[in-house]
């Protein structure tokens, strides 16, 4: 189930618009994407706001709510790193003015600029009570016309040094808490058949962030952590030299490799909140056989000939398994090999 909720996760959450890998644009079959998020400048996602009037797309939020409710409830990590305000929403708290820095910091520089700008200044801009729904945040160019009046006849009201507050409170509202509302809705109403309010009422946006995805303050991970809870099966114990080569290799990696690694063995690149021990079920090494012929079929580790094996994984049962190699730099080769694929249990 952990494999099935990240990759659905990843498939639903991350803008399809974005470059892949291989540099190339990412499509589906009928040529046309839809991008239930999209992202920040910040590079978090928010509901993408081109969806905006499309209720088709309702239940799709919905049901990528009861996906991350589903993925909370089982204390499974995920990758996806939301912005700030859509995470208050989730809370049930409402958005205001000073969050708006953490969807976009130049918007909100920009806005609260007017406030010091002279009588003169604010008049030659020619502002109304009014704005334009451009789709910030996304990767296309283009923007929507569609113009929404700020308050009743918005349109032939100017702004002036007088009502400049105001108008910058109600741009600020309109656009963390009005628009993209009826999708942050449908995907509040899909998390909550999971997670209820209370649940999470206590937390702040920035401690909910850690819950959704661990801790990212660490830029590695805690090795020896890690070491004080792992387990060993299929022939392996702690006192054995593969072993005090593999925690040696973990530990020589950068935090980059480690997170890496970290990914390759539990599906999510940030370690848990509240530390290894909390990972269920328990991290694992499993000894494996060294060679393989070409059909994959494992053959004795004695023999001279035959493939060595590499690294492999079961994310759902956070379950690495580790051929006995007879080097620390093989072992390390391998693994770096293993990792740097970005591949599991289906690479031998």
């Amino acid at each position: 189930m952990v494999e099935f909720l990240d990759d659905l996760i990843k498939d639903a959450f991350l803008p399809k618009s974005l470059k892949n890998d291989d540099g190339e644009e990412s499509q589906n079959n009928g040529g046309r994407v839809i991008d239930f998020f999209s992202v920040t400048p910040l590079q978090t996602l928010q509901v993408n706001l081109s969806t905006d009037g499309n209720t088709d797309v309702l239940p799709h939020y919905e049901f990528l709510g009861r996906v991350l409710g589903k993925a909370i409830y089982e204390s499974i990590l995920v990758d996806p790193q939301f912005c700030l305000p859509f995470l208050n929403k989730l809370l049930g708290r409402q958005n205001s003015l000073d969050d708006l820095k953490n969807l976009d910091p130049e918007y909100y520089r920009n806005l609260k600029s007017l406030r010091y700008m002279s009588i003169d200044d604010i008049n030659s801009l020619g502002l109304t009570f009014e704005m334009t729904k451009s789709i910030i945040g996304t990767s296309s160019s283009h923007s929507s016309d569609n113009i929404v009046e700020l308050i009743p006849g918005g349109s032939s009201i100017p702004v002036t040094k007088e009502n400049v507050i105001q108008y910058i409170h109600l741009v600020s509202h309109q656009r963390m808490n009005i628009s993209g509302a009826r999708q942050t809705h449908a995907f509040l109403k899909g998390f909550r058949d999971l997670i209820p309010a209370p649940w999470v009422r206590l937390f702040s946006a920035y401690e909910f962030q850690k819950l959704i995805s661990g801790d990212d303050a660490v830029k590695g991970i805690d090795v020896m952590g890690m070491a004080a809870v792992m387990r060993y099966s299929g022939g392996f114990h702690p006192s054995q030299p593969i072993i005090q080569w593999f925690w040696e290799v973990i530990d020589e990696f950068t935090p980059q490799q480690q997170r890496k690694f970290l990914k390759f063995m539990t599906s999510c690149s940030r370690q848990p909140l509240l530390g290894f021990q909390s990972l269920v079920p328990a991290p694992c090494i499993q000894q494996v056989r060294l060679r393989e012929d070409d059909h994959g079929n494992a053959i004795v580790e004695e023999s001279a000939f035959g493939n060595i094996r590499l690294p492999t994984s079961s994310t759902c049962m956070n379950l690495l398994k580790l051929p006995k190699y007879p080097s620390k730099p093989m072992l390390k080769q391998k693994l770096l090999y293993a990792i740097e694929s970005a591949a599991g249990f289906e690479l031998s």
